[in-house]
């Protein structure tokens, strides 16, 4: 499986991967909606790379943010790149823990 039958499969509306030696991101979006762009913006658009590594130092990984039916799942997928996930569903925390670990083990898979 390749990144982009991973977002399609799994209804990833974007990817944005940070390279963390030259502290630049790329961005995958998908023709999918969220309900909100506002967690996109603030982690992604409006941050760094620095500042999202920061939000991960000493948490538990993988990190999740919501806002909404927004989600937001922050990970590595090696020493050189993290990795944010924007999808939206209905879950409640539990099984958004649940389904977040998941797509945590098959990104490293794909990645």
């Amino acid at each position: 499986m390749n990144i982009n039958e991973f977002i399609k499969k799994n209804n990833i509306a974007i990817v944005a991967r940070a390279d963390l030696s030259n502290k630049s991101f790329e961005i995958i979006k998908r023709d999918l909606e969220l309900e909100s762009y506002d967690l996109f913006e603030q982690l992604i658009i409006y941050g760094t790379v620095d500042n999202l590594v920061a939000s991960t130092e000493g948490q538990i990984l993988p990190r999740i943010w919501t806002q909404g039916k927004s989600k937001c799942v922050i990970t590595y997928d090696n020493n050189e790149h993290i990795v944010a996930l924007f999808y939206e569903n209905s879950m409640d925390a539990k099984e958004n823990y649940f389904y977040a670990k998941q797509l945590d083990l098959l990104l490293k898979e794909v990645i």
